[in-house]
């Protein structure tokens, strides 16, 4: 099973997109922290510097693509020099954006960036995403193993410059599936929970034992169980599972049927104790009390909130204010 995939999904993984840059001359911008989102720019002409905190400088040349995790502060710069950055705040207050682009600066050289995020379900916290390097530039290759990510970045140039329908949908799809490629590959060389996880994935005996949890999370499965269909001995098991991991087998399981309880509680039709039985729970206030530990509300309460913000979230789309 797509176990990259139905985790993505279940994170409510999605892209949206700031403005596009046009930034001219000396430039240096601060953007400020916000939490929990991955932000990102492409670099569509041009070239400029990137600095986060605790971080190397690192220096974008057309085409390059980066992604920065956990909302982390950061810089855009002409040169190596922030010392005078600007707070991007107080630039947009004196020049908003015109359809789209943001202008600033004046003179040569012309640097274009293509500036966005991605956001997810903030209350999940999945070892895919957590821990992800506070840095990730993506650039084009000649290596076979990267052909994926090479040909999404000349897509994502494509569609940035062009116009047509669907733009925006189909960048906001390439990001996310850079976002994929880039955890895929296992973020090599790194030994952040997201990398570890990447590799439990290509580990045959760990991929096995995670493809029970996803695929039957209504199961009983316990730390013998989930040895046997690994084909491992249980102290093995169990010592690789939760290094690669970053959770028991048992924490995992928990972890991932309290996930699957959102998607479930979000959606129309199943009852609660439908819902429990769906998460592995024989009863719903046994249900009811691992959910509230998890995320500091009741499943019931949540549902509330869940639909009453996709009630108004499509009466803001369905009566938008000029």
């Amino acid at each position: 099973m797509d176990i990259y995939s139905e985790v993505f999904s279940a994170l409510r993984l999605e892209a949206g997109l700031y403005f596009r840059a046009c930034l001219r001359g000396d430039f240096a911008l601060r953007l400020a922290e916000e939490q929990r989102r991955i932000r990102f720019h492409l670099v569509l002409d041009g070239a400029c510097f990137v600095t986060v905190p605790g971080q190397d400088q690192v220096r974008l040349a057309r085409g390059d693509f980066v992604l920065i995790p956990d909302g982390a502060a950061q810089t855009l710069s002409s040169g190596r020099d922030v010392s005078a950055a600007v707070a991007l705040s107080d630039a947009l207050s004196r020049a908003q954006p015109v359809d789209g682009e943001f202008r600033y600066g004046a003179g040569d050289p012309l640097c274009r960036l293509l500036c966005g995020f991605l956001r997810f379900d903030e209350a999940l916290d999945h070892p895919l995403l957590k821990g992800l390097p506070p840095l990730i530039v993506l650039q084009r290759s000649d290596d076979p193993a990267a052909a994926g990510i090479t040909a999404a970045l000349a897509l994502l140039r494509a569609e940035a410059d062009g116009p047509g329908a669907m733009q925006a949908s189909i960048i906001h799809r390439v990001v996310e599936i850079l976002l994929m490629q880039t955890v895929r590959s296992g973020l090599a060389g790194q030994a952040a929970p997201a990398a570890l996880y990447s590799a439990a994935l290509a580990h045959p005996r760990l991929f096995r034992a995670l493809s029970a949890i996803h695929s039957r999370p209504e199961a009983a499965w316990t730390v013998d169980s989930l040895a046997a269909v690994a084909g491992m001995s249980r102290s093995r098991f169990a010592q690789i599972f939760t290094r690669a991991v970053g959770m028991t087998p048992v924490g995992y399981l928990t972890h991932w049927r309290m996930i699957r309880a959102r998607e479930l509680l979000a959606a129309p039709g199943p009852g609660m104790a439908d819902i429990a039985a769906r998460c592995g729970y024989l009863s719903v206030p046994a249900f009811g009390r691992r959910f509230a530990a998890t995320f500091g509300i009741g499943p019931g309460e949540w549902r509330r909130r869940s639909r009453s913000s996709a009630e108004n979230a499509g009466e803001a789309r369905a009566n938008p204010k000029p």
